[in-house]
């Protein structure tokens, strides 16, 4: 049996826009592992002002913690039961979940309304 280290996603933001990213298993695999079962994944995208982020409903304790991100890194935020997508590098007041990283589009991201709907599914 393979065990399969990185899965492509799609993150599409107003079912128009198009963010491409990874979640790499090896940073944090039973996160990861739970979270592409629950795949394709409905929310509203929230920002603040290092980050972008969506509620996914998955409870449970962070993996590997950590509290310094970078511009790209996809994170769980245990605490908020979602997903964030960091706009810049920043120290985090609580610790999250590394999970992947943003390949291509943060910058729609960036330009995404507060509430917009999106949608996160595997690349095809």
């Amino acid at each position: 049996m393979t065990v399969v280290e990185k899965y492509p996603i799609i993150i599409v933001i107003n079912e128009v826009d198009v963010v491409e990213g990874e979640l790499v298993r090896t940073y944090a695999p039973i996160t990861i592992s739970k979270l592409v079962r629950m795949l394709p994944i409905r929310s509203r995208l929230y920002k603040l002002s290092d980050r972008a982020y969506f509620q996914v409903g998955l409870e449970m304790d962070v993996e590997k913690p950590r509290e310094q991100v970078a511009r790209g890194d996809i994170t769980f935020w245990p605490q908020a039961s979602a997903i964030a997508l960091f706009l810049k590098d920043s120290r985090t007041a609580q610790p999250v979940s590394l999970i992947g990283k943003v390949t291509k589009g943060l910058e729609v991201v960036e330009r995404a309304s507060m509430g917009a709907s999106i949608v996160v599914r595997l690349a095809t």
